[in-house]
């Protein structure tokens, strides 16, 4: 039967080029997997449960390394502890099993990790929360990929029961804080569901806990999402529930949390929801798998302000109800739109394709078909051919055998600039001497939990003497933060945020101004305008 179908596929292409007609999207695969990506898997060589994993370039050579943390138990404690894998990529996509050097072979009941740089010394960093009441770990990296936990002197004491945990600077001061989930395998679990760790500058972290709600209770509290729901620039967080309904808390500014409505989540059951701009009105509209009628993803567009709506029945056709674990919104076809891909436990990935309008149809055939139970996936280009590669992770169910897929030659090279999604405005008037800090949101090929993909983000400031650069720092979900300098002198300064990615691809914003008026400002500093402009390309 296969092959009688790729014979009248291709009997169908034939007939399509003589009439010059292009192909549709689904004729033939957007990914295909890499045999035996990474060698001789643990766990006795049939792989690990794999919950959650991370792509991210951990020793500083500019390509993409795969971090796997790992628990067996659906909800449950397993019968052993099982390793924290982390591969190094050679740039070609090939991946080498160093987590012996990397993290001292460690292993425990690993749900997630949080990647990001803590100690501002630029290099990604590892906190690793246990799932079951030991002492969390907290690898600092030397820029090399080697790690060395600082447990007890950036968070002394600190044993979790956590199945979520992120870094975001939540305080607008320019460092990474931590969020660490609370008992991940409980139902009607009291507060606090999740804890919140500010950062002091150095990477040494001390417990918020009146900044967060203090009755808000939760039904095994599993991923968490970072993301400016409501447009202020700041960071919310997104509590996903596995059973009931989810928990959306609006940040003030300064990292206090209220809790917010959203729409109910028909089903139980959800894993990794995530937050992109799918229907181009600059906002963070938000993907929850399994939520909708039989165990088919729902689609929340956000109204601007932080609210949302339910709009899956007049956005979404032909997904297939599937037993899901999360999606990610990637432009699989390199037309500058998210597309919405979907890791399945039951069923294939399979990708659901944006018509540039937030209206979505499945795409077939987007994966091999090879029918696994996949907790999580994330994408990243890792061969350095410029298009989408994906890392897959398998759990609860067999085989177990984490995957590689590779971009084919129908995945287009990304040749699309990142977009500036919103742009923070600085104040219409400041005094000489005063520092503005801006913060502007980005999109580009694929969310993760990194962000976006990017080579650099900068502010480009324009005075009469010169034109700069100020690089901006990430933030969390898709916000970076610039500080523009101080001006000596009165007048007119111009700036645009800009991001490039992988691929060289470059984007800026709008071109804004501000004047600088002769005088002290006082405290030194200034904050932006709070409302944002829209970004271009």
């Amino acid at each position: 039967m296969r092959s009688s179908s790729i014979s009248s596929v291709g009997r169908v292409l034939f007939a399509l080029a003589l009439l010059g007609i292009a192909a549709p999207a689904e004729a033939a695969p957007y990914f295909q997997e890499v045999v035996n990506p990474f060698g001789v898997q643990p766990c006795g060589g049939s792989g690990c449960w794999t919950n959650y994993l991370r792509v991210s370039d951990i020793d500083g050579d500019n390509d993409l390394d795969v971090v796997i943390p790992n628990a067996t138990g659906f909800f449950s404690k397993g019968a052993s502890a099982q390793p924290l894998v982390v591969y190094t990529n050679d740039g070609a996509g090939a991946f080498t099993d160093v987590s012996a050097s990397a993290v001292g072979g460690y292993s425990n009941w690993i749900r997630q990790v949080a990647l990001g740089d803590v100690d501002l010394d630029g290099d990604v960093d590892m906190y690793v929360p246990s799932g079951w009441n030991d002492p969390d770990k907290f690898f600092i990296n030397d820029g090399k990929g080697i790690f060395t936990d600082e447990l007890a002197a950036r968070l002394p004491n600190q044993a979790s029961k956590a199945g979520a945990t992120r870094f975001g600077d939540v305080d607008n001061d320019g460092d990474l804080d931590l969020f660490i989930g609370g008992d991940w395998a409980a139902q009607n679990l009291q507060p606090p569901i999740a804890r919140l760790f500010l950062n002091d500058g150095a990477g040494v972290f001390t417990e918020s806990p009146a900044k967060l709600p203090t009755t808000k209770k939760g039904n095994q509290p599993d991923d968490f999402d970072l993301l400016d729901a409501d447009g202020d620039f700041d960071l919310d967080l997104l509590i996903t529930m596995h059973v009931g309904t989810s928990s959306l808390w609006l940040n003030d500014g300064k990292g206090g949390f209220t809790d917010a409505p959203l729409p109910m989540q028909g089903n139980a059951f959800k894993y990794g929801p995530v937050a992109c701009d799918v229907d181009g009105d600059k906002d963070l509209d938000i993907w929850f798998d399994n939520a909708g009628p039989n165990y088919t993803e729902q689609l929340f567009i956000n109204n601007g302000d932080g609210t949302f709506t339910d709009e899956t029945a007049a956005r979404v056709s032909g997904n297939p109800g599937s037993d899901d674990n999360g999606v990610a919104c990637i432009d699989i076809d390199g037309d500058g739109d998210f597309d919405a891909a979907i890791m399945s436990l039951s069923g294939n990935e399979r990708v659901l394709l944006n018509d540039g309008t937030g209206k979505f149809t499945l795409i077939a055939d987007a994966f091999p078909v090879l029918k696994d139970p996949t907790l999580w996936f994330e994408f990243g280009d890792l061969n350095g051919d410029g298009r989408l590669d994906v890392v897959t992770g398998q759990g609860e169910g067999n085989p177990q055998l984490n995957r590689v897929y590779i971009g084919t030659d129908t995945a287009p090279v990304d040749i699309v600039p990142p977009t500036l999604r919103a742009v923070e405005k600085a104040p219409a008037t400041v005094m000489t001497g005063t520092e503005i800090g801006l913060r502007f949101g980005v999109s580009d090929n694929a969310t993760t939990d990194e962000g976006p993909r990017l080579e650099k983000a900068y502010v480009e400031v324009t005075t009469n003497d010169s034109k700069t650069e100020i690089p901006a720092l990430f933030m969390g979900g898709d916000l970076f933060r610039a500080v523009l300098p101080a001006q000596s002198a009165a007048g007119e300064v111009s700036y645009a945020a800009c991001a490039v990615d992988k691929q060289g691809n470059k984007g800026c914003s709008p071109t804004s101004t501000y004047i600088v008026e002769a005088g002290s400002s006082g405290n030194g500093g200034a904050g932006g305008g709070g409302s944002g402009g829209a970004g271009g390309n």
